[in-house]
């Protein structure tokens, strides 16, 4: 007698068909010969503030579950951080790459036999298609994929078991944007991502404004909320990232 085979949702392959389709539109249309709107560019250099919460744990390996909680002002704790964002956009199509490298390094029991070292290295690369509809109003829909690379380490009685994953998530989302002024323009954007692809769920959200100072450059100014849950037989990463944002951005 043959087992009954459970069907398996089609939510991920409707997420990646979207994505796909986003994509190939917003390739399509940057790279078109027409010449009536030119190409905008625009690159922002960030500074991140987040503090990390959560759960990781090492299945494979002897080690218990880590608790996570580093808050970034605490400058002893933070062992390296790098941010920056890429834009291109033609007409009602854009494209957008992220990349953040963050690291947080924590001791206890200094200086006694039960010395204790953590550690958290992790790596966010984002690739996203962005389109406006023209029968939308300040309304535009995201979907991309966000590449993650975590490294988990536990020092402790001269033992160094050390995790490494690397998973990639499709995403889709919304950014609303509205003018308040000449001068300053509001965004806000949650996508959803995961879907049991590859992580169990991926939600991010963020709420921006940005002071236009001339043409070319602007001030950005922002919080944003990045939850993520992945857990395989050998690795968990609960983890969630929050915190305020401040950034260049660089019109050419």
């Amino acid at each position: 007698m043959k087992k009954p085979q459970l069907k398996r949702s089609a939510l991920p392959g409707y997420i990646l068909q979207f994505t796909v389709l986003i994509f190939i539109g917003s390739y399509s249309e940057l790279y078109a010969d027409e010449t009536s709107d030119p190409f905008v560019f625009e690159i922002t250099p960030y500074l991140w503030a987040a503090s990390i919460k959560g759960t990781t744990a090492s299945n494979g390996e002897e080690s218990p579950p880590i608790d996570t909680d580093y808050n970034f002002f605490s400058f002893d704790n933070l062992d390296g951080v790098f941010s920056t964002t890429f834009t291109a956009r033609k007409n009602q199509w854009g494209f957008h790459f992220d990349y953040l490298y963050v690291a947080f390094e924590d001791t206890f029991l200094e200086a006694t036999p039960l010395q204790t070292t953590t550690r958290l290295e992790g790596r966010i690369i984002e690739l996203a298609g962005e389109y406006a509809p023209a029968s939308i109003d300040n309304l535009e829909l995201i979907a991309g994929l966000r590449n993650q690379d975590i490294t988990v380490s536990l020092e402790l009685l001269n033992r160094k078991p050390e995790q490494t994953a690397t998973w990639t998530d499709p995403f889709v989302g919304v950014i609303y944007k509205q003018p308040l002024t000449d001068k300053f323009h509001l965004a806000l954007r949650g996508d959803l991502g995961g879907f049991g692809i590859e992580s169990d769920m991926a939600v991010n959200a963020q709420a921006l404004i940005r002071y236009q100072i001339s043409n070319t450059f602007s001030v950005k100014f922002a919080y944003r909320y990045l939850k993520v849950k992945f857990d395989d037989r050998d690795f968990l990463y609960d983890i969630s990232l929050d915190g305020f944002q401040i950034g260049l951005g660089i019109r050419f």
